[in-house]
């Protein structure tokens, strides 16, 4: 469970004002890394930002999305992009600002099935190759197994 930013382990500079910077809200805040630590962000005040919890859930929901889709981009899976596309349409209408302040909570865009179907990965011409030359060093050593066994 992540500790809100008013619970006193994370005390936020006198310069932020307590209220979520995208909907407003004064309620479950919590501190909200723009860079994020893993990506070398720091927790200097300069990298945080006040969000409440349906937002900050929001914002790190976006980012995956995001990266999963600049990665299906870049591996130029069309029908995985047209997915990833739909599904974050979906997460902003579920979770505009002023939704999120008039209900008070997120919505995962798995909510809405339409977001359920995911075309099945094909692989690039160079990962096909690796996966034909796994299998049959894979075959092979079975080969040898059977070869040694039977002696």
């Amino acid at each position: 469970m992540r500790k809100g930013i008013l619970n006193g382990k994370y005390p936020m500079k006198a310069r932020i004002s307590l209220t979520c910077i995208r909907c407003g809200r004064t309620e479950q805040l919590e501190k909200h890394h723009i860079r994020q630590r893993r990506d070398g962000g720091s927790d200097a005040p300069e990298n945080k930002e006040v969000r409440c919890s349906a937002c900050h859930d929001y914002e790190h929901t976006r980012r995956h999305l995001i990266a999963a889709l600049e990665y299906e981009r870049g591996r130029g899976q069309v029908d995985r992009i047209k997915v990833y596309e739909h599904r974050l349409e979906v997460l902003d209408r579920l979770n505009s600002p002023e939704l999120i302040r008039e209900r008070g909570k997120y919505i995962s865009y798995w909510e809405d099935n339409s977001t359920h179907y995911l075309p099945r990965r094909i692989p690039t011409p160079d990962e096909a190759a690796l996966e034909r030359q796994i299998q049959l060093a894979l075959s092979e050593v079975a080969t040898e197994e059977v070869r040694v066994v039977k002696g």
